[in-house]
């Protein structure tokens, strides 16, 4: 094998930038960013916000140039229009950092994560959005996937050779070398040389991908012979829960939710990965099981529901409630989808997945709103079952409130200060928040709590306290040894008789 030549790098190295320009740029200003705000001094933590918001828009601008132009290359668009399209994305971009708040706030980065994988499948599907080429698509994405993964590799093993190196001289030669060199190269790597290695590689002409008919032989035993097989273990393991369930008459915990999920993705992938050697001669079973899968996901998307809806029902929606059940109603569409249409086109998966991502990320029905809205109607119907609202507005409780609902108070409590801020909070007090909270010495979520709890003439009960120990102060410690004392008892599992007790106050 003949290896590149210095000044074929090169040429390649120019050519990837100027048919990346804007996404380059945006990567070498995010890491170089991702480093100030790595050497930043802690005592300047005003700054740090400043920092990670340019490198949240950076990223996000990186992901929608690249998508901008490939679709620009596919649709073979007049510079004019071209030039348009990338401005309008830098608008965008601009305006998305624009928005952004001056500390952190879980909203705000959520929604980055949100915006983060709709413009990676925006990528996954853009250049094919109105072709029906569908082994052209499946191509496409597969050269994504190994370019993804290669340039992992050479990252890795670049990385840990300069890293070594740099030691070397350090130890060799009692050269005094800082430390933050080492988070710094990894930045550099990761956030430039890893993005042009990649886009280096990326896939150019599209039309010709729908000709390719070759088949990564290791692809197919990973998926046959790993993928797959795992799938139906877990298949096994979701379906005797269900049985159990059915037997015990027991509602779903609620982790089942990120089981039956996993494996819906993990089903979903390995069906996308043996795509294009489904209708060979020796393959048959491919369909087979496709048919199978999909028939067998419905017991298992009711039983998701009934996970989600028993927490719904107890604690009303969040954020995390909101997404496993929005993603209980997609997998339920593309069950229904690929068992009964006959086209079974698969660019619907990332397509799906990507208006569903975006559509979530804002306005009256996404999940900051309609989760802001179920945890103030449920805060609501328990201030009322201890008569602490009056006209809308909070009044001090008079009465003891029994520990379970005091409990859900202050968690709801906490949950709107961390996530939604304090202010969702004001139309509730005559008091006003902020000359309350301008004094404060130390400006954290959860001296707000505690003060909000104040006014309420309630104490805070913490996740972890019991109905036992209410003062979150005082707590007991079990401790005990490896024992073959443990004796069976009636009405409980074991009785232990060697243990240490320490009594914390």
């Amino acid at each position: 094998m003949r290896l590149p030549s210095l000044d074929s790098l090169t040429a390649k190295t120019i050519i990837t930038f100027k048919r990346f320009p804007f996404a380059i740029i945006a990567a070498i200003t995010g890491s170089i960013f991702f480093i100030l705000w790595v050497n930043l001094r802690y005592n300047l933590e005003d700054f740090h916000y400043y920092y990670s918001n340019i490198i949240m828009s950076c990223y996000l601008g990186m992901l929608l140039f690249i998508a901008i132009q490939i679709y620009i290359e596919r649709k073979k668009l007049k510079n004019t229009i071209a030039l348009l399209l990338k401005l309008l994305a830098l608008a965008i971009i601009i305006c998305y950092y624009f928005s952004l708040p001056e500390k952190f706030m879980v909203i705000s980065f959520t929604r980055f994560l949100l915006f983060t994988i709709a413009f990676h499948l925006l990528i996954a599907f853009i250049p094919f959005i109105t072709k029906d080429e569908l082994n052209g698509f499946w191509q496409y994405n597969k050269i994504i996937f190994l370019r993804i993964l290669i340039s992992a590799l050479y990252t890795i093993v670049l990385y840990l050779g300069l890293a070594l190196a740099i030691l070397a001289i350090e130890k060799l030669f009692k050269v005094n070398i800082n430390n933050k060199i080492y988070p710094d190269l990894w930045i550099m790597l990761t956030g430039i040389f890893n993005t042009w290695f990649f886009l280096a590689g990326f896939p150019l002409n599209f039309s010709e991908l729908d000709l390719k008919v070759d088949y990564p032989k290791g692809l197919k035993i990973f998926t046959q012979y790993i993928l797959l097989p795992l799938v139906s273990i877990y298949l096994l393991i979701l379906y005797a829960y269900m049985f159990k369930i059915i037997v015990t008459a027991q509602w779903p915990v609620g982790w089942v939710s990120y089981l039956v999920i996993g494996f819906s993705i993990g089903g979903i992938l390995s069906l996308l990965l043996i795509y294009p050697v489904r209708n060979d001669e020796n393959n048959k079973w491919i369909l087979i099981f496709s048919r199978f899968f999909y028939f067998a996901l419905f017991p298992l998307i009711i039983l998701l529901f009934l996970a989600v809806k028993r927490r719904v029902n107890d604690y009303g929606i969040t954020e995390q409630r909101y997404f496993i059940l929005i993603l209980a109603l997609w997998l339920l569409f593309i069950a229904v989808y690929f068992l009964l249409s006959k086209s079974k086109n698969i660019k619907l998966i990332p397509v799906s997945l990507c208006i569903l991502t975006l559509a979530a990320s804002f306005g009256p029905w996404g999940v900051f709103n309609v989760s802001l809205a179920s945890q103030e109607n449920h805060l609501k119907s328990l201030l009322n079952k201890y008569s602490m609202l009056d006209k809308g507005m909070i009044v001090k409780a008079k009465d003891t409130i029994a520990f379970k609902d005091h409990k859900q108070i202050s968690s709801i409590i906490n949950y709107l200060v961390s996530v939604h801020g304090y202010k969702t909070l004001q139309p509730y007090f005559v008091q006003n928040l902020d000359s309350l909270f301008s004094n404060m010495k130390d400006d954290y979520d959860d001296n707000k709590v505690k003060e909000i709890h104040s006014l309420m003439n309630i104490s805070r009960v913490y996740d972890y306290q019991t109905e036992l120990y209410e003062e979150p102060n005082n707590y007991i410690g079990f401790y005990i040894e490896k024992t073959n004392n443990a004796q069976p008892i009636q009405g409980y599992d074991y009785l232990v008789s060697d243990y240490s007790v320490d009594d914390y106050e």
